[in-house]
């Protein structure tokens, strides 16, 4: 029996010629370009079970994907479609971290070296940070800080690039060189490996033993990767030392949307000029999703260039409009998102929020909280609750309701006009008086008289501040207090992202529009933390809050594109060519948000458009 009629008979698995031209592929290189919801995944699995279907294979298949919820998915999609128990010993499927550990794990242990791993740095780079900083008027060190700089670090490993170059790779972190050499000496000395390092360790085992190299050729006859369009220069060289020549990579090069963690497509458009004798196979047709999104998606991505030409197609019908909606602001947007959702309640249908950002969840997560619409939003993708701004705001209300608060004032007291000294605020610390902190200042008697005058207005500012309801007092503590030049400053010094503080401060005043005090305020945040937290367990809820970039690889019967505001986050300093691969980078971005939609594409815009909307507008009216 052929395989392919085995799988129908067993399975009721019924491959599509496209699908059975790729995974009929024996020895060689090969490239499948899998457009989305084409059923990559189902290719990658046929072609195991048929290389052992047909015995065609006396060592192990070994699949490579970049998710343990990717490579345990397709562990199990393998296991059920009937294959006798010897196939499973004969496959494998992993995570290139998993994989890369495996070996550094092996090789070092022969030698007697142990290694433990370090699975969250931030704890390292946060004390490195600190010290970094430590000479600094703004010595605090907040989570985008530290997020920022292990985005940094493991943008370097993966792309192979020496830290001393950073700046020709557009990292803005000033000092970065040496925070990097500081964290690489922190692991030295503690015997810890990270998840770069289990690239760059095993890259250089493969590279220099012969041996050992050789030994895992000889275990490994087959090489399949997944989502090759994810893959770095670090993980594509590491895999080239293990193929034998012999790898089947499989992809959507209008897909690749992790260039911030290195991601280098360019290996999959250059595919031709590494493997000259290599096949490329096409997936075109979308299984997911109907007919006039696929063809929306399709004349919208066309607009990219450096990328190949695919037919994208699909069989489904022509039954829901891509609809843009077009609204007055965010506060708008969580409105008829919610109205919508409640009205879609009774259809039992998937529905998924996608943005581009993730501070974007904050005011629709609030508007369900509001409506009591049950939601799932993955907690600690949000970071709102652990940002610096939310946490200088608090600081600043908290002051004002108490002005004994002590820990508000060490937090903010360099933050508005005041520009008040740290030996001011371990004054005010270091006072045995149970006094409010502004006493405190005004019973020192050396300061200049000007510094007086400070007191008495930052005093009075602060008094009245608790009067104001929130989203005044947030605009006043924004612009009355100068916070805003704060953030300007910390922006030069490039540790806070001027744009996402922004959006951070407008999410503030909105949820403060519906409080009529601060102490109303602050319970209303925490329970809308709570709230979050509580949605973070939530994998069952029909509705779900996520970034684009999470969403990748999912699918929702009805998809709410949020947030289409014309601010591309962009450095205008690139160079021309640098600026359209951003660019182009950021269309593949929305083109994803776009294809996870099965049924209903909704894309809506609070405010002025951004570029997107309006190629999206132009490029179908031109292919009408």
């Amino acid at each position: 029996m052929e395989y392919f009629d085995y799988l129908k008979k067993v399975n009721g698995l019924e491959l599509s010629s496209q699908q059975m031209n790729a995974a009929s592929f024996d020895k060689g290189n090969a490239l499948v370009l899998s457009t989305a919801g084409s059923g990559k995944t189902t290719v990658i699995i046929a072609r195991a079970g048929r290389l052992l279907f047909e015995n065609k294979c006396s060592k192990k298949i070994l699949t490579i994907t970049f998710s343990k919820m990717a490579a345990n998915d397709m562990k199990k999609r393998f296991a059920c479609i009937g294959h006798s128990q010897n196939y499973e010993t004969k496959t494998e499927f992993s995570t290139i971290h998993a994989f890369s550990y495996k070996i550094v794990k092996n090789f070092y242990r022969r030698k007697g070296i142990n290694f433990g791993l370090l699975t969250n740095n931030y704890q390292a780079l946060s004390e490195i940070l600190k010290a970094h900083y430590s000479k600094s008027y703004f010595n605090y060190v907040s989570e985008e800080e530290i997020e920022n700089l292990s985005s940094a670090i493991g943008y370097v490993n993966n792309m192979m690039i020496a830290p001393e170059e950073y700046k020709e790779y557009g990292i803005e972190i000033k000092g970065f060189d040496k925070l990097y050499n500081d964290y690489k000496m922190y692991k030295s000395q503690n015997r810890l490996i990270d998840f770069d390092d289990m690239l760059n360790y095993s890259y250089k085992i493969l590279s220099n033993s012969a041996n050992y190299k050789e030994q895992l050729s000889n275990t490994f006859e087959y090489v399949q990767i997944d989502e090759m369009q994810d893959t770095s220069k670090i993980q594509h060289e590491l895999i080239k030392l293990i193929t034998n020549n012999n790898l089947f990579m499989v992809g959507d090069d209008d897909q690749a949307i992790y260039s911030f963690r290195g991601s280098y497509p360019d290996f999959m458009l250059k595919f031709k000029d590494t493997y000259s004798d290599g096949k490329i196979f096409y997936l075109d047709n979308n299984y997911r999703s109907d007919k006039y999104i696929v063809e929306g998606a399709r004349n919208f991505i066309e607009i990219n260039k450096n990328r190949y030409k695919k037919a994208i197609i699909t069989d489904n019908k022509k039954e829901n409009e891509i609809n843009i909606i077009k609204v007055k602001g965010r506060a708008e947007q969580a409105k008829i998102i919610t109205e919508a959702i409640a009205k879609a309640k009774e259809e039992n249908k998937t529905i998924g929020i996608l943005y581009r950002y993730n501070m974007s969840a904050m005011i629709p997560a609030n508007s369900f909280y509001e409506n009591n619409i049950d939601f799932y939003i993955k907690e600690d993708k949000t970071k709102f609750f652990s940002s610096a701004v939310l946490y200088d705001i608090l600081a600043f209300l908290n002051l004002a309701i108490n002005p004994k608060d002590r820990d508000a004032y060490a937090r903010i007291y360099y933050k508005s006009y005041t520009y008040f000294t740290k030996g001011m605020c371990k004054m005010v610390q270091e006072s045995k008086e149970d006094k409010s902190v502004f006493d405190i200042l005004n019973g020192y008697k050396h300061f200049d008289y000007n510094v007086y005058d400070k007191i008495k207005q930052f005093k009075t500012d602060i008094n009245y501040l608790n009067k104001l309801k929130p989203s005044n007092a947030i605009r006043f503590i924004k612009f009355d207090l100068e916070y805003l030049n704060y953030l300007e400053r910390m922006q030069e010094e490039g540790r806070y992202s001027m744009s996402n503080s922004l959006h951070i401060l407008e999410i503030l005043e909105e949820i403060g529009s519906y409080c009529s005090d601060i102490k109303e305020f602050l319970r209303k945040l925490n329970n809308l933390r709570n709230v979050i937290r509580t949605a973070s367990e939530n994998r069952n809820a029909n509705v779900t809050l996520t970034t684009i970039h999470s969403a990748k690889g999912l699918e929702y019967d009805y998809v709410y594109i949020i947030d289409n505001l014309d601010e591309l986050n962009i450095d205008k300093n690139l160079s021309d060519e640098e600026y359209k691969n951003k660019l182009e980078e950021e269309r593949r971005i929305f083109y994803v948000g776009m294809t996870r939609a099965k049924e209903k594409l909704n894309i809506v815009v609070p405010g002025e458009p951004s570029v997107f909307v309006n190629e999206l507008i132009i490029s179908n009216k031109s292919k009408d």
